[in-house]
């Protein structure tokens, strides 16, 4: 099965690679310059070498985007930001000469805004904000692969807690009993453990049981503030330590929406479509990520 990924050396993508190691994959990663953080049997491309392809793609993985979170949300960053999402992928779908079978995108439960009003599903419309439009853009790019008969799957993340990616900041001032809530932690915290993440992506692989759009977050509905007081439970530390909301606003201005706001997100499409995730409770998540921390 001949694979092409981009966003391979990410932390999706990492993960996603620990699980295909087997001769049934033949993969190709889409990257900016050589990698020597990629197993030497995975063929390395940039966008030139891409074109130069002549091979009929099983499936593309979509996973390459900048970090939405790591800087200020300047108007050059949002440019960076559209870019690497929106701009890259009509660039790959532009480059293959043949097109791939399937797609598997992903996007981000910011298509639904930032807000803490209302109960999110896929058909549900959204609030207005750049997120939105960073992510609706995102997706339609994805979709224009549709033109060439590809099937294409959208998975909808929420935040995606393993060993490594945004758990990995919140770690070290947790375990320092610097943990706690944001703002008036009411806001809801959707998330997803990385090994569900990389389920979800196999089973599109090997079948074509899901296809359109999914919320790719747990069934169980939290808040920041639970989210808190549980990380901190399992770490057995305070979680006392209440960040305010303007303190945020004034450190990262627009960007501090990421952390003070956060919508209510459905899983049951995704459920309905019968995949079932192995960790529905954020504690059994937290505790089965510190074993490996």
């Amino acid at each position: 099965m001949k694979i092409l990924i981009s966003g391979a050396t990410g932390f999706i993508g990492r993960n996603l690679l620990a699980h295909m190691q087997s001769d049934e994959y033949e993969i190709y990663a889409l990257v900016r310059e050589h990698s020597t953080l990629l197993d030497k049997r995975i063929i390395q491309l940039d966008i030139t070498s891409l074109s130069e392809l002549n091979v009929e793609l099983d499936v593309f993985i979509n996973l390459a985007g900048e970090n939405i979170a790591s800087k200020p949300w300047s108007k050059k960053r949002k440019q960076v930001l559209y870019e690497s999402r929106v701009s890259l992928t009509d660039q790959i779908r532009e480059a293959l000469k043949v097109a791939p079978k399937k797609v598997i995108s992903m996007s981000a439960i910011g298509f639904y805004g930032l807000t803490k009003e209302g109960e999110f599903d896929e058909q549900t419309p959204s609030t207005r904000g750049f997120c939105f439009q960073l992510c609706h853009n995102w997706e339609k790019a994805a979709e224009r692969f549709k033109d060439n008969q590809t099937n294409v799957v959208i998975f909808r993340l929420g935040v995606v807690l393993g060993d490594g990616g945004a758990l990995q900041k919140m770690r070290l001032p947790f375990l320092m009993g610097l943990g706690g809530q944001i703002a008036e932690g009411d806001q809801w915290f959707s998330w997803i453990h990385i090994e569900d993440v990389i389920r979800a992506i196999l089973d599109s692989i090997k079948t074509d049981s899901l296809t359109g759009t999914y919320n790719l977050v747990a069934p169980q509905y939290i808040t920041q503030k639970d989210f808190a007081t549980t990380y901190a439970k399992v770490l057995g530390r305070p979680a006392a330590l209440k960040t305010p909301r303007f303190l945020l606003k004034l450190l990262f201005g627009e960007m501090a929406q990421l952390l003070t706001e956060g919508p209510k997100v459905s899983s049951k499409k995704l459920e309905g479509a019968g995949f079932d995730f192995t960790f529905t409770t954020l504690e059994s998540a937290l505790i089965d990520i510190e074993k490996s921390a």
